[in-house]
């Protein structure tokens, strides 16, 4: 069969995947999320807590240190600065930078890289995109699609880099006004091209802003590379429940400080920065986080993934992916392929993240899983991945796992070739049984 029968849209740049059928939009993506959290809800009620798993790290802790207790912290701005001294040296440690750097914190990352971006990139400039090289034909590489979101808000143009080289010419050839790097994305880019990216920004007078969302902990306990700001970058942020940290959803930057300013004052006029409670949240998890600590959680998660990674390869074979920290997988373009497979068929009208969503909500529906093609919000990764950091995941035994997945692709082959019930899967009543 053909990529074109099997994939009836092209890839979006921004996206990284095809857009779907019945999922052609961010407002479709957002129905389908909001019918997910229905579901979430109604078997919450139905069965309690032990009703929901979350399978796919992704958390929201907003628990606060025991310091945020008095009058002075119910002070929005004398609490401001309380928090802010706080995270100062934390968000340093954990993300490089010395006294010529400062730290805010935001309301979610996305928010930060909107902010940043708004910040520093000038209307009618260029600002390239440094992303992980893709492994998809035809499809240069992909990085998180806020980045280029922003870009576009901002008035400017972006282009999509994978090496030095590209940069170099990039940048001799036009007014650049930002060089932004979102180093670990569905992909790792190599230390030496961020590096090289900083350095040639740096000499160019150009900021250089690196989203390190993930790759905070990612790239510097999972695959051995520097920090963010050590490897010269000007602007940094990463996510604070993340890959090891166990924080709210929300973001702490370290800019050089006159960038700072700039970036300070857009989120002022946005409201993207944090409030006080939020801050101390983060505080709290970057407290409870050092580079062993990180090193222990790494190699526990290892030792949670690799037997079930050989248990979705007697099934799935090689479409099974995984790494130690990052979970076990299976990309949106297999999962069409699977389902097809079992339903003998040699095409259909249906793009890889309608059959990934569709197979995420029939595992929500029928056992309360979480996972990310479900309830991550549009634009986000689609893939089907099992991560075992949450406590309720740890409880689910690596057999248990697969054979569910494995039934939900039989009931997804069942209905591949009837729209009708798959967009009753994906919008359907929160109490429908499949």
């Amino acid at each position: 069969m053909t990529s074109a029968k099997r994939y009836p849209n092209r890839i979006d740049p921004i996206l990284g995947y095809a857009p779907g059928t019945i999922l052609p939009d961010d407002l479709a993506d957002f129905r389908c999320v909001r019918a997910a959290e229905d579901v979430l809800l109604h078997r919450y009620k139905q069965e309690g807590y032990d009703g929901v798993k979350n399978v796919m790290m992704l958390s929201d802790n907003c628990a606060v240190p025991e310091w945020f207790e008095g009058p002075e912290y119910r002070e929005r701005y004398l609490a401001n600065k309380l928090c802010e001294e706080r995270l100062d040296r934390l968000a340093r440690d954990h993300l490089g930078g010395d006294e010529r750097f400062g730290t805010m914190a935001f309301t979610r990352t996305t928010a930060a890289n909107l902010t940043i971006v708004l910040a520093l990139a000038r209307p009618g400039t260029v600002v390239p995109y440094i992303v992980p090289k893709s492994l998809k034909p035809g499809f240069k590489g992909h990085g998180h699609p806020s980045i280029p979101r922003a870009i576009d808000l901002a008035r400017a143009t972006c282009e999509v880099v994978v090496t030095l080289e590209e940069l170099e010419v990039l940048v001799a050839r036009s007014d650049v006004s930002l060089i932004t790097v979102c180093p670990s994305y569905r992909g790792i880019v190599p230390e030496e091209i961020t590096r090289g990216a900083c350095v040639l920004a740096r000499s160019r007078g150009i900021p250089a802003f690196v989203d390190d969302a993930s790759g905070a902990r990612l790239r510097t306990v999972g695959e051995h590379q520097a920090r963010a700001i050590d490897l010269g970058a000007d602007v940094t942020v990463t996510s604070c429940e993340k890959y090891g940290l166990t924080g709210p959803r929300a973001a702490v930057v370290v800019a050089r400080r006159d960038l700072l300013d700039r970036i300070g004052a857009r989120a002022a006029i946005l409201g993207t920065e944090a409030r006080p409670s939020v801050t101390a949240a983060i505080v709290r998890c970057l407290e409870e986080w050092t580079p062993e600590r990180g090193q222990a959680i790494y190699r526990e998660w290892e030792g949670l993934h690799r037997p079930l990674y050989e248990a979705m390869r007697l099934v799935f074979g090689d479409r099974a992916a995984w790494k130690p920290y990052g979970g076990v997988w299976l990309m949106p373009e297999d999962i069409l392929e699977i389902a097809m497979d079992r339903a003998g068929s040699t095409e259909t009208p249906f793009a890889p993240v309608d059959a990934a969503t569709v197979l995420a909500m029939i595992l929500l529906r029928r056992h309360g899983w979480m996972t990310l093609p479900a309830l991550h919000y549009p634009g986000a990764s689609k893939s089907l991945t099992i991560h075992m950091a949450q406590p309720a995941a740890r409880t689910l035994a690596p057999e248990r796992i697969v054979q569910a997945i494995d039934d939900a692709f039989t009931t997804l082959a069942k209905m591949l070739g009837d729209r009708a019930e798959l967009e009753r899967v994906l919008f359907g009543p929160p109490g429908e049984a499949v």
